[in-house]
């Protein structure tokens, strides 16, 4: 018959090809987001991504440089009078170089204030005012600040550099710019070294004290590598005036001079800036913000120990961009919505542990904020509500389907089984398909004559019932399905509609429990249930008409369970199981070899087991090896011995004589012909 896909089949494909089309719009958003969040208008999101690892990122090397305050006024400016003294006191704890973040551009009120101040410069590089070396003195260097500022003339603008004083500029090393980029909340993250025409504060001084810096590579763009506010040790100069107690701890080191965090004044960019890690302040205290002096510091640590951040590139943002935007936007909309959240929360983990390893270890730092706080909640947003639809939709479809199955295998399952049908759905053809089955038929001994003595159909009807419920809920127990009631005989079967590796030691089981709970008392009749199992390949399905079809199943399989069950009734056994399902069984069950036939219909000799129990709770029965013994025997057509050692058997079973010894008896007696142990069944 024509294959026919059933309701869930074509739901399913539906449902597919949705998914796929959300999962590619998802894609889309979240790639688009993404390039969005690398344009100026996310710089914000882009500038958290150096800056959230600063949490738990510390830069190192900064043990060769510190910072001395300046923290009195003169007037409206920074007292230039100390510096001498300062300088001096410098000198004396034998510190290797000194940058000043102050700049004097003008000559100071007094001019002797500038000539000491010159003066102790000299001293310090090791020079005297004629520029000869000082007996003694160790060479060392001085730097001094170089401004910026905006002009504009007629027509033009530009920019012009705000140098120290002549005298002042006579007597240091050197000069640098000092101007710094910082964001409009003034967070300086861009390790300045300078304009193309003059070389920043920093680098003059790293350079000179020989970094491994090239001039040629000096505009490459830089990230400042931070220490925390504690990193770099930190000196007033108040304090270091005011006490003639030796400085060990600044031997060797190069000092950076500058004004206290907001002596010049309260307001951001009045020298008083903002790091990463105090973006996460909310104390609102700006006194715990930074002077300009604590980034040169830092700039000048990490030019000097090679230790600066780098950035991540064009062509890398754009690839991790459309990679994660494939991720996310096919795996959420895939992923139901509790699901992808919990995705999500790992991608982020993942992205924020890669972040902080990059940074760390490589010095290296990319904008993965972009694809963490933009492209995943895209994606996940667009998921999370094209999984609503979907569930809405596609499964409000389902349920007709649900109500016809339930409908047609309620009396076939029981209620998990059913459960588990009716939401995993199963693919049939109409007419059946093949598959591996063990089943088992079941029949009452003595049925006809208890319903010739009963009479009464009601009576035997109501009987039937009760033994019908208390079997049927056996066979549900261990995951049955029954197929169909025969007069007073049972149909199950186990590996369909849900195929089940575990069928045929299901199928003992259930037939074991069922013959310990089968009585059926009707009128002082206690009637008995014979039963037939086997394991194969059957056809299973819905069989029938146009009109009216039944879940059943045929084949030759069916045919042998059918006789094995007819087959106790000449063995006067009760439960009887093919070789194929003993094969199954392992040590779970004691079962004995009653023979081979050739069963009406079949060309092949079957060969039929007894189940006599489970291992755990019967012993081996003593008379078993004895008929073990006389069953080689009949094999070997030694029919003499066989008769002997089946006499024996039947003699020590105490309950009731042996059944198949006493079958093997009888075909002795009368001369059956039986070649091997093989013997020709001519009835059903």
């Amino acid at each position: 018959m024509a294959e026919r896909s059933t309701l869930r089949d074509k739901a399913k494909r539906a449902e597919r090809r949705v998914r796929i089309v959300t999962g590619l719009i998802g894609v889309a958003l979240s790639v688009a987001a993404g390039f969005l969040a690398l344009l100026r208008a996310g710089g914000a999101l882009q500038s958290l991504a150096y800056d959230l690892p600063f949490l738990a990122h510390r830069a190192d090397g900064t043990d060769g440089v510190a910072i001395v305050y300046v923290d009195e006024l003169d007037g409206g400016s920074l007292d230039r009078r100390s510096q001498a003294a300062l300088l001096d006191r410098l000198n004396a704890a034998g510190v290797k170089a000194v940058m000043y973040d102050l700049i004097f551009d003008r000559p100071s009120d007094d001019p002797e204030t500038d000539r000491a101040f010159a003066a102790a410069m000299l001293r310090f590089r090791g020079v005297d005012e004629n520029w000869e070396p000082l007996p003694g003195a160790a060479r060392r260097h001085v730097f001094l600040a170089c401004g910026r500022e905006s002009i504009a003339q007629i027509g033009a603008a530009g920019e012009r550099l705000i140098p120290p004083n002549d005298e002042l500029l006579a007597a240091a090393d050197d000069f640098g710019l000092v101007a710094m980029v910082c964001d409009d909340q003034y967070v300086v993250r861009e390790l300045s070294v300078g304009t193309p025409d003059e070389p920043g504060l920093a680098w003059k001084t790293a350079a000179t004290l020989g970094a491994d810096l090239k001039e040629e590579e000096r505009l490459s763009p830089r990230w400042i590598n931070y220490t925390t506010t504690d990193g770099i040790a930190t000196f007033r100069a108040a304090d270091l005036l005011g006490s003639d107690e030796p400085l060990p701890v600044l031997r060797d080191k190069t000092v950076v001079v500058g004004a206290k965090p907001g002596i010049v004044g309260e307001a951001l960019g009045l020298d008083l800036f903002s790091s990463p890690f105090h973006r996460f302040d909310r104390s609102g205290d700006n006194l715990h913000l930074l002077s300009g002096v604590f980034v040169q510091a830092n700039s000048f640590a990490n030019l000097a120990e090679g230790n600066w951040l780098t950035r991540s590139g064009r062509v890398f943002d754009n690839t991790l961009v459309v990679l994660a935007g494939v991720l996310a936007g096919l795996t959420f909309a895939w992923l139901r919505p509790g699901r992808s959240v919990l995705a999500g929360f790992v991608a982020a983990a993942v992205l924020v542990a890669s972040a902080l390893a990059a940074m760390h270890i490589a010095g290296f730092w990319f904008p993965w904020t972009v694809t963490a706080f933009a492209q995943i909640p895209v994606a996940l947003v667009w998921g999370a509500a094209s999984n609503f639809y979907i569930e809405r939709f596609f499964r409000a479809k389902l349920t007709e389907e649900q109500r016809m199955l339930k409908d047609a295998f309620e009396k076939y399952l029981s209620p998990q089984m059913l459960d588990r049908l009716t939401e995993d759905g199963f693919h049939m053809k109409f007419g059946g398909e093949k598959v591996p089955c063990a089943m088992m038929f079941t029949d009452l001994e003595s049925f006809t004559n208890m319903c010739e003595k009963v009479g009464d159909p009601e009576r035997i009807v109501e009987a039937l019932s009760d033994y019908f419920e208390r079997t049927t809920g056996h066979i549900f127990d261990h995951e049955g399905v029954v197929i169909k009631f025969i007069g007073d005989a049972i149909f199950a079967a186990w590996g369909a509609p849900i195929p089940d590796a575990a069928a045929p030691i299901k199928a003992a089981r259930a037939a074991w429990h069922l013959s310990q709970n089968d009585q059926l008392v009707v009128e002082g009749v206690n009637l008995k249930t014979r039963i037939g199992v086997h394991f194969g390949e059957v056809v299973a399905g819905n069989i029938g008409s146009r009109r009216r079809v039944d879940y059943t199943m045929i084949g030759d399989a069916v045919n042998l369970s059918a006789r094995l069950e007819g087959l106790n009734k000449a063995f006067g056994t009760r439960i009887l199981v093919s070789e194929e399902v003993r094969s199954h069984l392992g040590d779970e069950f004691i079962t004995r070899k009653v023979g081979a036939f050739k069963v009406k219909g079949r060309k092949e000799p079957t060969v039929a087991h007894e189940l006599l129990g489970p291992t755990a709770d019967v012993a081996v029965p003593s008379w078993l090896a004895s008929y073990h013994e006389a069953l080689a025997a009949l094999e070997n057509d030694d029919f003499e011995g066989a008769r002997r050692l089946f006499a024996e058997t039947d003699a020590m079973r105490t309950d009731g004589g042996d059944g198949p010894s006493r079958f093997y008896l009888a075909l002795l007696d009368r001369g059956a012909e039986i070649k091997g142990g093989v013997f020709e069944m001519t009835e059903k």
